[in-house]
């Protein structure tokens, strides 16, 4: 294998990569559970703050074309702050990437692999994961490309046999704002604005690859909206099928609700055609953050990323194994301390903090330039 590997993404692996990612877990795991019924309509109203969130990490990118956000911020703040700022990103990265991993090892391991240890199913995964962000980005566009039917046909699937099967009743949506605008509201921040729209930062270190870059940010939008109208259809289904109580009380909604599919004595146990699509959604995510943590490596330590991925990957499976005791932990920590402490300040307090010092540098330049 060679280490001057292409990277670059066409713009509709691109809008695909987005696509895939901003579903990953969020597909499965019950989001939004506080909102009951008006779920989804908190979803639409993330959905477009998530596409807002989305066009303003393209501007910041677009000041410098070419270059994605850490080598933004060594332009913007130095090399020794720069690189600081770009080391805690890293953590941020990789410990994100090893929460997304567990997501999947926990629904492995409560569906199909009963029995299995969570170690195997981690390092199984993660030795996928390795091999293709070890092949390039130029890989990881490509083999979404081959997934994407699939994962796009067989969520239209399940949502019509479920409905065939008659499961759905859409009275479980009523009464629309039953609560008020208050519910919706907490659940949209920080829950749906952090996770998984905010997590589009990871992109920053993806987009600046585009072959044409120009036409970068409004595919990645298109995208995340294409998303956001797919996790919407996904929590009708989900709270048609269950309805709000049972819905809160499940681990993984959409799994639960395809379980509800029972066709001719014939037509059952789709929940696996659920897991396929949220493994693929899983390897991709995980990916992403990956490759983000790696890019941040060789800017540190001026080395191609590809000589770290085996020894990172591996440091992320532990990761993986050991941050939390049980799913119940997990979850836990997911909604009251990652959104807050974690969440907010990547992808919102350093980017914001960062427009108006970039703003002022590029200014600054060019009046050196001029004169």
């Amino acid at each position: 294998m060679k280490n001057n590997l292409v990277e670059k993404v066409s713009l509709f692996q691109l809008f695909i990569l987005i696509y895939i990612f901003e579903l990953g877990s969020a597909v499965v795991v019950g989001i939004g559970g506080e909102a009951k019924q008006d779920a989804w309509i908190a979803e639409c109203i993330g959905t477009v703050c998530g596409v807002g969130i989305t066009g303003f990490y393209v501007y910041i990118l677009k000041k410098l074309p070419g270059k994605n956000l850490f080598e933004i911020l060594i332009f913007t703040f130095g090399k020794w702050i720069g690189r600081a700022v770009i080391f805690l990103y890293i953590v941020y990265f990789f410990y994100i990437a090893a929460r997304v991993l567990r997501d999947f090892c926990e629904l492995m391991s409560s569906t199909i692999f009963e029995k299995t240890p969570i170690e195997v199913i981690a390092l199984t995964m993660m030795m996928v994961i390795v091999y293709m962000i070890y092949l390039g980005l130029e890989v990881m566009g490509r083999t979404s490309e081959i997934f994407i039917p699939y994962i796009f046909s067989f969520a239209l699937i399940i949502g019509l046999l479920v409905f065939l099967t008659g499961e759905i009743e859409f009275n479980n949506l009523l009464p629309i704002f039953g609560e008020g605008f208050g519910p919706i509201l907490k659940v949209v921040f920080p829950g749906f604005i952090t996770f998984p729209y905010g997590e589009m930062i990871a992109f920053t270190l993806i987009i600046p690859y585009a072959t044409k870059f120009a036409n970068a940010g409004k595919t990645s939008m298109i995208a995340v909206l294409a998303s956001g109208i797919t996790l919407v259809y996904t929590m009708i289904l989900q709270l048609t099928t269950l309805g709000p109580e049972m819905r809160e009380r499940a681990n993984f909604p959409t799994l639960s609700a395809a379980r509800e599919i029972s066709l001719l004595d014939f037509i059952e146990r789709v929940d696996l055609v659920v897991v396929f699509i949220v493994m693929f959604g899983i390897i991709v995510k995980v990916s992403v953050f990956f490759f983000g943590g790696l890019k941040g490596l060789e800017i540190i330590f001026n080395r191609p990323y590809r000589t770290m991925v085996v020894p990172m990957g591996a440091i992320i499976a532990f990761i993986t194994i050991v941050i939390s005791e049980n799913y119940a932990e997990h979850i836990q920590e997911g909604v009251k301390v990652v959104p807050m402490y974690l969440h907010i300040p990547f992808q919102f307090l350093f980017p914001l903090t960062l427009l108006p010092f970039l703003i002022y540098k590029i200014k600054k330049q060019q009046k050196e330039k001029q004169q």
